[in-house]
């Protein structure tokens, strides 16, 4: 696990060491810094394979090929015996120097020869070429600033901040997407001029000529109708086995390895299957909160964990949150991202505890996007369904919203891009009510609605639930899901892993039919018949709420005064974005009852504290 930067074009190492001294917390135990006549690559390193013989950057035999990586390639090991065999020399057993060598023998479609979570950067000195590639998921970031002929990049926006005459403004377009989908999507960045590579794609960079950016590896959502009618326990086998492999991959480690435990199926499975792989007790990490800051499920959360650890012999570790926490730590978070982001922010704290004890952590995502789980998921087949409903009047139709009809009904739409964006944090009128006159003006004519609505016909998948899933994989799981559990973990020089986001198990999941993966309005359906082979079916089978912070409580509580002054009319002058007196009637609505508001005024709180980290510091890690 890396920090990678570099320059394609020119050799330019001043730029570099300065944006490599923005990554120290992505690597700190080594770092180093490569020049030569028409490029620079930098690499920051978190030593966990062969970690006394693991330096960054790399290259061939002859130094006319480079390669740094941020990431781990699960495969290695076998691209490794097959290059030996093929009369490659390798001095080490780190995985980064497969990459000069693959590139010898397949030039730029070596990504399609790795497997694993990567974002990888390659230049041929000889040829004067360059690649950048991201891993099929989007678990790895890659950022990137075109300057005349020469392409500046690295692993986070911090560090492009550093390069000379660059002058970051903020894109108004990225700003209006983030208001209504708590994050900023691809290939966007909240800066004009600097945007992210996405997942599954490359970036070829030859001096005078157009960046070419492809996608080099396509996940299809359209179900196989044989599975159907398949056999549940031959499934359920198939699921398991592909599991199994996927967390075997993720155990290869030169340093211990941890595990989140949230006390539900996603974590407690790859938990429970690793414990039977490991030689050894494994140390599992769960985040609870005081008393006074929780729910009741979070309670329940801590129970089920502890069940988990007592049964299967881990060492397992809690961490109690308070709100206290937040208001102190929400500068830090916002530096993390370097983006306003208002998801899920709850990792940044276990992270940081799970980092006191191990570098390499296994945890659960990857698995609510694959098998359907979120509200959207649940909401699809009913939807498609309203039409037969209205005829009907069949409650079976509409299940589990069989009592929630009028919500249904304001949800309903012909298309499912239209009932999706009616979800949206700020709806696009409330977006023009809250902008000031000259940014609604600048603003005319963009739509995220528009957005989406591109992603659906982009991204055709089978039933009304594979559909959405298919969207939402290549959407929200890459830019919200994966960011910040990439982002809060590397604030803390944690490597997060996934066996769930493992590419045969992820290509399977998503040929499933729907039914196997929301049935009768239970949701994860397959998933939770092979964890029901581990775990208790009270467990399996009851509400969970995932690792979010209980933000809705404590916004109307205990951060009631510390939200007012962050959102107050002076604190929105430093930028004069928005309204000041519609900010204050939000407050007023949300302070007075109108809880649904929650999610509107965490997207404000999180731009203001990123604005303001932005203003003072550059984003300085």
């Amino acid at each position: 696990m890396c920090g990678i930067c570099g320059v394609f074009g020119r050799p330019d190492r001043p730029t570099a060491e300065a944006m490599l001294s923005r990554l120290v917390h992505r690597g700190p135990d080594d770092g180093q810094v490569i020049a030569g006549l028409h490029f620079t690559l930098g690499a920051r390193r978190l030593s966990i394979l062969d970690v006394e013989h693991g330096r960054q950057p790399v290259a061939n035999e002859y130094e006319t090929i480079w390669a740094a990586q941020n990431g781990e390639l699960y495969n290695y090991q076998d691209v490794r015996a097959d290059l030996l065999a093929q009369g490659h020399r390798l001095l080490t057993k780190c995985d980064t120097e497969v990459l000069p060598h693959l590139w010898e023998e397949h030039g730029t479609d070596l990504v399609s020869e790795i497997d694993g979570m990567f974002a990888v950067a390659v230049w041929d000195e000889q040829a004067r070429i360059g690649l950048l590639a991201r891993d099929r998921m989007g678990k790895k970031p890659l950022y990137y600033v075109q300057q005349g002929d020469s392409l500046y990049f690295a692993s986070e926006i911090k560090a492009l901040l550093m390069i000379p005459g660059f002058s970051p403004r903020i894109n108004l377009q990225a700003l209006h997407h983030y208001l209504s989908l708590k994050h900023v999507p691809h290939p966007l960045s909240i800066f004009e001029g600097i945007r992210i590579l996405p997942p599954a794609h490359r970036l070829i960079y030859r001096p005078g000529r157009p960046l070419r950016i492809e996608r080099y590896w396509e996940l299809s959502f359209e179900p196989d109708l044989a599975m159907e009618d398949a056999a549940e326990e031959e499934l359920v086998d198939e699921l398991l086995s592909l599991l199994r492999d996927g967390v075997r991959r993720r155990l290869r480690a030169d340093v211990p390895i941890g595990f989140f435990l949230s006390g539900g199926v996603d974590s407690a499975l790859s938990t429970v299957l690793a414990a039977e792989l490991s030689s050894q007790a494994i140390k599992t990490f769960t985040l609870g909160y005081q008393a006074d800051s929780s729910t009741e499920n979070k309670q329940t959360d801590s129970y089920w964990a502890r069940w988990v650890s007592e049964r299967y012999k881990t060492e397992h570790h809690e961490l109690a949150l308070s709100f206290d926490d937040f208001p102190q730590r929400l500068p830090a978070i916002a530096a993390a991202f370097d983006e306003p982001f208002s998801g899920v922010v709850s990792t940044y704290f276990l992270a940081e505890l799970i980092s006191q004890h191990v570098k390499v952590a296994l945890a659960g995502d990857g698995a609510d996007e694959l098998f359907g789980s979120y509200l959207t998921h649940r909401l699809a087949q009913p939807l498609a369904n309203w039409e037969e409903y209205r005829r009907t009047k069949n409650k079976d139709l509409i299940r589990p919203f069989q009592d929630q009809v009028p919500f249904l009904k304001r949800l309903a739409a012909e298309e499912d891009w239209e009932w999706r964006s009616k979800l949206f944090v700020f709806s696009e009128e409330e977006k023009r009510a809250l902008y000031s006159n000259e940014i609604r003006t600048a603003l005319e004519g963009t739509s995220t609605a528009g957005w989406l609505r591109r992603d659906f016909e982009m991204h055709a998948g089978g039933g009304p639930l594979n559909r959405i899933l298919g969207v939402e994989f290549r959407t929200l799981l890459p830019d919200q899901v994966l960011t910040f559990v990439d982002r809060l973990s590397m604030a803390h020089s944690l490597e997060v892993r996934s066996a769930f986001l493992d590419t045969k198990l992820v290509e399977f999941v998503a040929r499933l039919p729907d039914c196997w993966k929301i049935r009768n309005g239970e949701t994860k359906y397959l998933l939770k018949q092979a964890a029901a082979r581990y775990l208790p079916r009270e467990m399996v089978f009851r509400p969970k709420e995932g690792f979010v912070l209980p933000i809705n409580n404590w916004l109307t509580s205990a951060l009631r005064e510390f939200t007012r002054a962050e959102l107050h009319p002076n604190r929105l002058a430093e930028h004069g974005l928005f309204n000041p007196v519609y900010v204050t009637e939000l407050l007023n609505e949300f302070h007075a009852g109108q809880t649904q508001k929650a999610n509107q005024v965490l997207a404000l709180l999180h731009f203001q504290a990123w604005h303001r980290q932005f203003r003072s510091a550059r984003l300085a890690a």
